[in-house]
């Protein structure tokens, strides 16, 4: 497995683990607007990683640089896990250059 399959296979990962925790923080009863707000910036971040894994030429390339700012702006506002899973993906394409 190439650097590019796995930076590939980790954003995907992160990505989609970003929004089963965005969509399982929508669970509590008191929920405030501003975590809401978190909460869909995370779906967003995370379905413009999918689909720049899966659709690579017509919406973004996927390239280490988007993959870090992603990470840690996901880590630090909602989405640890899938945040530090993008992050790692960033850092295994850094290595690639």
């Amino acid at each position: 497995m190439q650097n590019e399959d796995l930076m590939k296979l980790l954003a995907v990962l992160g990505g989609v683990i970003a929004i089963i925790e965005a969509i399982l923080g929508f669970n509590d009863k008191n929920i405030e607007t501003t975590r809401i707000i978190l909460l869909v910036i995370a779906i967003i971040l995370g379905v413009i990683i999918i689909l720049s894994v899966v659709i690579p030429h017509k919406f973004i390339d996927l390239n280490w640089i988007i993959c870090v700012v992603v990470g840690i702006v996901m880590i630090i506002y909602i989405s640890t896990i899938g945040g530090v899973l993008i992050l790692i993906a960033g850092f295994v394409g850094y290595t690639e250059r």
